[in-house]
């Protein structure tokens, strides 16, 4: 407490103890006059009366010294400039500092900012928690906004839960953004240490001068409608006063050398024209700090490409190492492959089954070779266009779909037995013309083998599997159905890429390499048809169907 108001305090104490001890004298005055008026004569009445009117003089005076006292303590609390419960600057100070500091400005050719800074949610502290509480809120939010700025900046209560900061001598605008940014990281973490603080947070408008506004209430309305500008942000909201539409209120000099001011419309002008500038400069440091922004998500996003490319060569890379493996590995048995068709021409072992084994096993081993030798070319390559897939090895000939496909059923039975699963193929059409394509047995075969073995692979123990045969116009539609653990939306998409496998497959019925659904779509796509997968889910079976043209 200031000495001032303590010393009014202690006259105010004084003299309301000397008018209460003569309220007690005159009470007791009055009290002996009724008593007297009985037997005084008249003349001593008179006496008692004009002491009687001394002493309510005497009252009166009291109490006029008493409201004086008063007025005199307050007029000392006002001169002190504190707020009674932060001891922060008050309203009063706060303007009288805000009005020298523009001036200082001013004649200094500098720049000020100033903060309005509101709680959100103080509300709710005092609602629920009590004024008490609220007020002890409130000192340590002064507290906090005072060890967050500099010594020579003001801090002061602006009413209720709303401060202002005014920041003098600003080197340049960003500088108060970075005041704020302090302001709003420090109340933060002092939330998190005051349970009563709840989700207290504080919305920030900044106004500058000259830029904003040229006098000290200007200054404040344009701070308070910035501060309005950040609630709407949401809570701890941040902003700049913008306003394009009035020129702000600015005070340039009078020229040196020129006995009488400018003209009132060139101040108007001159005002419009520095309010375009700040505004201009604003907006080119806003534009920077973009630009600033951009070009470094750009840097790294470059690198992130980078790295991704690398990735992505490295994976090429491994990929083709693994298909230049795989051809060896396939190619390897070729020469057991040989080796026992050989033995099996030798007499005493023929038999009438040997022929038929030895046509099969030269058959397979042909179309294992083929195999390898279209992986060694599409790794050695560039990638496939139409035309290289038109240039694969094709044997095209007049082909019966219906023995086709009946060879190709008859040849996956001893598969499908070992799981106990069966097949069912029924051509759609058994009177109807036989349906021609001009095709390659071998590469149709490898197409049919595939689709069944897979089908059988997925499918449960003891399930069923569908081949069927339809004309749609001039195409025939070969489809492989089944009721085996489906295949999920996500794989559907890439299912005919290399490598493109179900996740949910791997390891439960076998691995397998990942090359034989590429396979299929090359040779469908070299013949000039289409090959499409489809499936209801996971756990809900999978479809294939196979789509070639009809020959004449």
């Amino acid at each position: 407490m200031t000495p001032p108001v303590a010393k009014a305090e202690q006259e105010l104490t004084h003299i309301t103890e000397r008018v209460e001890a003569m309220r007690a004298v005159l009470v007791r005055l009055l009290q002996d006059v009724v008593r007297a008026e009985s037997f005084l004569e008249q003349n001593q009445s008179v006496q008692l009366l004009e002491a009687n009117e001394q002493l309510v003089l005497t009252s009166l005076g009291a109490q006029v010294a008493s409201e004086s006292a008063l007025q005199a303590l307050e007029e000392a609390a006002r001169a002190s400039g504190l707020d009674p419960l932060t001891q922060l600057a008050n309203r009063s100070l706060a303007f009288d500092r805000l009005e020298r500091a523009i001036a200082h400005a001013k004649r200094q050719g500098t720049q000020l900012a100033l903060l309005f800074v509101d709680l959100d949610k103080f509300k709710q502290i005092n609602d629920s928690k009590g004024h008490a509480v609220g007020d002890q809120v409130l000192q340590q939010v002064a507290n906090c906004l005072l060890s967050a700025v500099r010594e020579s900046d003001t801090v002061s209560r602006h009413g209720g839960d709303e401060f202002l900061i005014l920041l003098d001598d600003l080197p340049q605008v960003n500088d108060a953004l970075g005041v704020a940014e302090k302001l709003k990281d420090m109340l933060q973490l002092a939330r998190t240490a005051n349970d009563n603080w709840g989700e207290l947070s504080a919305s920030i408008g900044i106004s500058i001068y000259p830029r904003d506004a040229g006098t000290a209430d200007a200054l404040i309305a344009c701070a308070d409608l910035a501060m309005y500008m950040a609630k709407r942000q949401g809570p701890g909201g941040i902003s700049f006063f913008v306003d394009d539409a009035d020129p702000l209120e600015l005070s340039p000099p009078v020229p040196q050398g020129s006995a009488q001011g400018p003209t009132e419309p060139a101040m108007r002008a001159l005002q419009r024209h520095s309010a375009e500038l700040a505004r201009e400069l604003v907006k080119q440091e806003q534009r920077h700090l973009l630009l600033r922004e951009a070009n470094e998500q750009l840097v790294l996003a470059s690198l992130s490409a980078q790295d991704l490319q690398a990735a992505a060569a490295a994976a090429q890379e491994r990929n083709s190492e693994f298909m230049v493996g795989v051809a060896a590995e396939l190619n390897d048995p070729m020469s057991p492959i040989r080796i026992a068709m050989a033995a099996l021409g030798r007499p005493p072992d023929a038999t009438p089954l040997l022929p038929h084994a030895s046509n099969l096993m030269a058959l397979q081993a042909t179309l294992i070779r083929g195999f390898v030798s279209d992986l060694l070319q599409q790794e050695q390559a560039a990638p496939p266009t139409d035309a290289d897939k038109a240039r694969l090895l094709l044997m095209l000939e007049p082909l019966d779909l219906a023995a086709l496909l009946d060879h190709c059923a008859q040849e996956c039975q001893p598969l499908l037995a070992r799981r106990e699963q069966q097949l069912q193929f029924e051509p759609a059409i058994k009177t109807a013309p036989t349906l021609w394509v001009q095709g390659d047995a071998l590469r149709l075969s490898q197409v049919l083998s595939n689709l069944l073995s897979n089908a059988s692979r997925y499918s449960h123990r003891g399930g069923l599997i569908q081949l069927s045969l339809q004309r749609l116009d001039a195409q025939a539609v070969i489809s492989v159905t089944d009721a085996g653990i489906g295949i999920s939306p996500q794989a559907l998409q890439r299912i005919f890429e290399p490598f493109g496998r179900e996740f949910h497959a791997v390891g439960v019925y076998g691995e397998a390499l990942g090359l034989g659904l590429t396979a299929v779509r090359e040779i469908v796509e070299a013949h000039g048809g289409t090959v499409r997968a489809s499936s209801a889910g996971v756990g809900l079976g999978s479809q294939f169907m196979v789509t070639l043209p009809l020959s004449a």
